[in-house]
């Protein structure tokens, strides 16, 4: 081994590739962390101006000492935010295309969150450039330059003959010369990422998962390219070339685009811009039904409310209030299946991914990265017990006329705690 490693590292090209790799590695992190540490500081900024804010909104909302519940209700913003995990940056997944800080208030929970919410078509399928991307999309083309005229090359220079007639076992030979060049291949990926996990003392498991990811990952192309270029007659480097590429193409580009559109067709999944769209409608549309009509179904949900003054006049936050949380609840049945069309479509990923090692590869770090399906719909979990939270905080307020006062105002529930 010792022998072929110097010969290896004499082909500048070899090293050359090997040195870029490690460069792009790097980059890679970089880039990640540095997306990472942006949204750190955008929810830092958040939770120190949510509590300058509240100290400037008791003065601000103050009425002879007391304050009004339905314009806490209606003014007062809560910053939610999803906070990265420290492992977030070798896989962005999800954290690029939905909010990370986002503000929310008593008013109809369904609008605020799908808000926010965009897909840019052409950014969803780029990407960005994270570990996981790199790794998915590239480390296959470094197999495939270090690996595609392994026997080739020596049958090139005349010298494939003497070598297989100088080995008492031909697959010793050719494996001892696979496994360096994978080797080489896994330490210029896993190299700049061990360092990283030390230097910011980041969990030692996960760590251990990535490596492991990585591993298996490079071992598929690996195999792969030792079947083409290993083969009896793989005597031509520039056709062991093209079939690998072509492989690469139709496993990193063509199927896992193509599942993509299939999982869209197979389970449709509602456009959050469309949801928030139809709880406006709803919402306006209350404005013009009588009184009774949304209380009447509200008070069903909530008896312990229904032996309340009566809203007499044209106006009272508590109507306004419960028609908006009554469009909530009127798309209830719409989110439900949203989720299990989501949660479906990321079962069916699942299974794919068994098939399409790339698609495997990315949800497996994803999933290391807490950036996929799953710990979106935990955060919008987490939304609407804070918005239930914050609404049966206040209800009491406004639905009884009970006045409220700032240290009531101060003990207002708070995200995350």
């Amino acid at each position: 081994m010792k022998h072929e490693l110097s010969l290896l590292l004499k082909q500048r090209s070899i090293v050359y590739l090997l040195l870029v790799s490690l460069a792009l590695t790097c980059l890679s992190l970089f880039n990640g962390w540095q997306n990472i540490s942006h949204i750190r500081e955008q929810i830092s900024h958040a939770q120190q101006e949510q509590a300058t804010q509240q100290a400037h909104q008791v003065a601000e909302y103050s009425h002879g000492g007391l304050i009004d519940a339905g314009e806490v209700g209606y003014y007062v913003f809560h910053y939610v935010y999803q906070h990265p995990s420290e492992w977030s940056f070798i896989a962005l997944g999800n954290r690029l295309v939905t909010p990370y800080v986002q503000r929310i208030r008593l008013l109809g929970l369904q609008s605020q969150i799908y808000d926010g919410e965009s897909h840019h078509p052409e950014y969803v399928m780029l990407g960005a450039f994270d570990f996981a991307f790199w790794l998915m999309f590239f480390s296959p083309l470094l197999c495939i330059a270090l690996m595609h005229d392994l026997k080739a090359s020596e049958f090139q220079a005349q010298r494939l003959q003497f070598l297989t007639s100088l080995s008492s076992c031909p697959v010793q030979f050719w494996a001892k010369r696979l496994l360096l060049r994978w080797l080489l291949i896994v330490l210029t990926l896993i190299t700049p990422v061990i360092v990283l996990a030390f230097i910011q003392s980041l969990p030692l498991t996960t760590l251990i998962q990535i490596v492991g990811i990585t591993t298996l990952y490079t071992l598929f192309w690996t195999s792969l390219c030792a079947i083409v270029s290993l083969r009896p007659n793989a005597l031509n480097a520039s056709f062991n070339a093209m079939v690998l590429a072509s492989i690469w193409l139709l496993l990193c580009v063509i199927l896992p685009n193509l599942s993509q559109l299939w999982l869209h067709q197979r389970y449709p999944v509602q456009e959050g811009s469309q949801i928030a769209l139809q709880h406006r409608q709803l919402v306006h549309n209350a404005w013009d039904l009588p009184k009774t009509d949304t209380l009447t179904p509200f008070y069903d949900l909530y008896p312990a409310w229904q032996h309340t003054p009566p809203v007499t006049g044209r106006f009272h936050w508590k109507w306004y209030f419960a028609f908006q949380h009554m469009a909530d609840v009127n798309l209830a049945e719409q989110i439900e299946e949203r989720v299990r069309a989501l949660v479906e479509r990321d079962q069916a990923t699942a299974q794919l991914g068994y098939l399409i090692p790339s698609l495997w590869a990315q949800r497996q770090l994803e999933a290391a990265g807490e950036s996929n399906i799953t710990h979106l719909l935990a955060h919008r979990a987490q939304i609407t017990n804070f918005h239930t939270e914050l609404r049966h905080y206040l209800y009491p307020y406004l639905f009884e006329d009970k006045p409220m006062t700032p240290a009531a105002f101060m003990h207002l529930p708070s995200f995350g705690q």
